[in-house]
């Protein structure tokens, strides 16, 4: 009776360990993916923002020119890239960030004559879009 009653502790203490494992790899697994959620959320405000800033600067037309930063810190090895992309009229945000690779798509509202792109890394964590006139026509770029 008394080796019965071991057996039977032991087992329900061995399932109640399972258990508390499992529930643990369940919790690290979702910080991860709320940790993703939460780099994307970011890349998506921070490229509708880039976005307007340039619907922006075009309206001001020629000269004028606007300081952008990317929001959160970036650790070695990561990197943003920004690119006015005048073949599809959109601007991209691509982005490394912890060995993940992150893609952001927004269409310009303003047209986009020619393509240029900057790269930002954690020794280069701002960059300026600016207006010009050239031909009749602004051109917005970005550059570091």
């Amino acid at each position: 009776m008394r080796g019965q009653l071991s057996l039977d502790f032991l087992l329900a203490f061995l399932l109640i360990s399972i258990t508390a494992l499992n529930l643990t790899y369940l919790a690290v697994g979702e910080k991860v993916k709320a940790e993703e959620f939460d780099t994307v959320a970011k890349l998506k405000v921070f490229a509708i923002d880039v976005r307007d800033t340039v619907a922006k600067v075009h309206s001001m037309g020629g000269g004028f020119s606007i300081r952008k930063e990317y929001p959160f810190e970036l650790k070695p090895g990561d990197r943003i890239i920004v690119i006015l992309d005048n073949t599809t009229n959109v601007i991209k945000i691509e982005a490394t960030i912890n060995g993940r690779v992150y893609s952001v798509i927004q269409r310009s509202q303003v047209p986009i004559y020619e393509q240029t792109l900057v790269i930002l890394d954690a020794s280069h964590s701002s960059f300026w879009i600016t207006a010009s006139d050239e031909g009749g026509f602004t051109h917005v770029r970005v550059s570091q």
